[in-house]
């Protein structure tokens, strides 16, 4: 019998992609009460306190003795913060934590240690996997893995969201063990990318790394997110960009007439499918609706899979020990890539659609 519904009090500490998870709260005012933000106190750190009328707190002593929740959207140590730390406190002062990737594996340990020390819930949340159409694909693949055979992954992402890439294809296909991995050299040939295959789960993977960072702006200058491609004995399953479509290519298959000639008028039923299907909506969000609505929207889905741990007892068995193996792969790819090369061009403005589909080529 679940327990009777009731909100938990929760801050979230951080104040840059913390604003995701200040909006997705907003959205699930009968499960949470957003009770302050915990950040240094820098001018936007008081304006978004300010914004969503809460209290702005500088340190884990400041808390209140009934806060149950907080939110810890401050970059870990293995990229130079100190968000397992506070984590950690947090967990120690008796608050359940959800913490946003990624973490190497020996802090993700020390977090789950503090966690069971303190009687307390501990989730890492990779966030990707909640978007609405990577939720989407993950949902799709697991419904055609019950009817076909797995046969390779195709797969390419920014090194800012890899973590988030093998969590992706882990849900989809249910497993990460087996992995191993290979990283192609080229010998003279510059690009954005760098490419690895080995597999995943025991299936086949190829894989495409846009190792790159601007030092001067580490968040921007990516290519792409996320773009995965799942084949199958059955066709294809594709996801065409992290906020894109999901769609299915059925495997194209030509019979063959009793003399051995290939007959292209046959009307076999596999001759009927369509060769693309979209399994998402046609339409897809500007990246103003993806800040303002997609992002928030995924934070609550990971939000309301806390609340029902925290009030109904509903934990997924295992969950822990696979971010553990997710954290490990992630940490031997990061290996064999090396350090992100510094990107040393500027990337032009982006460009909207209106330009290529107008008649006339406007520069």
């Amino acid at each position: 019998m679940k327990a009777p519904h009731r909100r938990i009090k929760t801050v979230v500490c951080g104040a840059t992609f913390g604003q995701a998870y200040l909006a997705g709260i907003e959205r699930l005012p009968e499960s949470f009460e957003l009770a302050g933000l915990l950040a240094r106190g820098s001018a936007h750190a008081q304006e978004c306190a300010r914004r969503y009328q809460v209290p702005l707190y500088r340190s884990v002593e400041q808390l209140p003795t009934d806060i149950e929740l907080a939110c810890v959207v401050v970059r870990a140590g293995i990229v130079g913060g100190a968000g397992s730390e506070l984590a950690q406190a947090l967990l120690t002062r008796g608050i359940h934590v959800l913490q946003e990737h990624p973490l190497h594996s020996d802090e993700l340990a020390a977090c789950l240690s503090s966690a069971k020390q303190a009687g307390k819930e501990y989730r890492l949340n990779s966030f990707y996997p909640d978007v609405v159409s990577v939720a989407e694909f993950i949902a799709a693949a697991r419904r055609v893995l019950t009817l076909r055979k797995p046969c390779y992954i195709d797969a390419a992402c920014s090194v800012h969201v890899l973590y988030p890439l093998l969590d992706i294809l882990g849900r989809a296909l249910g497993k990460l063990r087996p992995w191993s991995f290979q990283i192609h050299q080229t010998e003279g040939i510059t690009g954005p990318f760098t490419c690895v295959s080995g597999q995943l789960g025991g299936v086949p993977l190829t894989l495409r790394v846009q190792n790159q960072l601007d030092p001067h702006d580490p968040d921007n200058h990516t290519l792409l997110l996320h773009r995965i491609e799942l084949g199958t004995t059955g066709g294809t399953l594709r996801l065409d960009d992290t906020h894109g479509h999901v769609i299915w290519h059925p495997r194209m298959h030509l019979e063959r007439r009793d003399d051995g000639v290939l007959d292209l008028s046959s009307d076999t039923p596999a001759l009927a499918h369509p060769t693309a299907t979209l399994l998402s909506g046609a339409e897809t969000a500007s990246y103003a609706n993806v800040f303002r609505q997609v992002w928030p929207d995924a934070i609550a889905r990971a939000l309301l899979r806390m609340h029902d741990t925290l009030v109904n007892g509903i934990a997924p068995t295992a969950e822990n020990q696979y971010a553990l193996s997710c954290c490990q792969i992630w940490q031997q790819l990061g290996v064999l890539l090396g350090p992100s090369s510094p990107i040393s061009v500027n990337l032009d403005e982006p460009l909207a659609a209106e330009h290529l589909l107008a008649k006339e080529v406007r520069t």
